[in-house]
């Protein structure tokens, strides 16, 4: 089975590879485009996305939206269904009325950086615990209002950055996310560009019946998911649940509450 790459991005936000382009490279691996929601001068609004959405699938690309969960603006739900898919992703969390940044650890999880500068900060553990909180509050909203299909990177964060992902989120934890996730039909992906979520976490989610997707996550050329196809053989993930492009949840007509399908 040759999986589908939910999660590329395009020039179209902080990507370097045209829209056209991507349309060639699905001879190499199928697979879609899901640009960031907001993005800079780019994506700023629905008009924006409109644009988007309208020339990838003129180019015969599934179209997705990575949509920047507790921050990006709200999509009109005819918006929100003229997509294949919508991925939600944290990349900063609002916590104790500041803003918690997750571009140095992000860098760090790639290998780009070879230390976390700023894991003296997060040495508090009751930072730690309302940051855990705060992103299932976050997520939930993302499953239950917005209508999100795919979680991206799910563990993506300064506290994966910190060390051990079983320590800084506990199993519990864990399973309260995923419990999201399975029982509103939204897929948790498993990311190639960051190695997320880790081994323990697949292997619960799978026993919990979550379903999954495959993102890349690529900015750049399409290069073999090496990362992604190891990381799902060492879990056993069952293939057959994972996401083939398009969307398996279904949401009320208003796009707000989910039901079950």
């Amino acid at each position: 089975m040759t999986l589908f790459d939910h999660h590329i991005h395009s020039d179209r936000s902080d990507g370097t590879v045209s829209l056209a382009d991507r349309a060639k490279s699905v001879s190499v691996r199928p697979h879609g485009v899901s640009d960031h929601f907001p993005w800079r001068d780019k994506m700023k609004g629905e008009d924006d996305v409109l644009r988007y959405m309208d020339d990838a699938a003129r180019l015969g690309l599934r179209v997705g939206l990575e949509y920047d969960l507790g921050v990006a603006p709200d999509l009109r739900p005819t918006t929100r269904d003229g997509l294949h898919y919508l991925i939600g992703a944290l990349h900063q969390l609002y916590v104790d009325g500041e803003w918690i940044h997750y571009d140095d650890a992000g860098a760090f999880l790639k290998g780009r950086t070879k230390e976390y500068g700023e894991a003296s900060r997060f040495a508090d553990s009751d930072l730690v615990s309302r940051m855990r909180e705060r992103t299932l509050e976050v997520v939930r909203d993302g499953i239950e209002r917005v209508g999100i299909d795919i979680l991206g990177h799910a563990t993506m964060s300064p506290l994966t950055a910190l060390g051990d992902p079983e320590v800084m989120y506990p199993p519990a934890w864990q399973e309260q996310l995923i419990r999201m996730c399975s029982e509103a039909d939204v897929a948790i992906e498993v990311n190639e560009a960051y190695g997320v979520p880790h081994r323990a976490f697949l292997e619960r989610a799978q026993a919990m019946g979550a379903r999954f997707s495959v993102g890349s996550d690529t900015h750049f050329e399409l290069k073999p998911l090496d990362k992604t196809m190891a990381m799902i053989k060492e879990a056993r993930l069952d293939e057959a649940r994972f996401l083939y492009g398009t969307r398996v949840r279904k949401v009320s007509p208003s796009g707000r509450a989910p039901v079950r399908g």
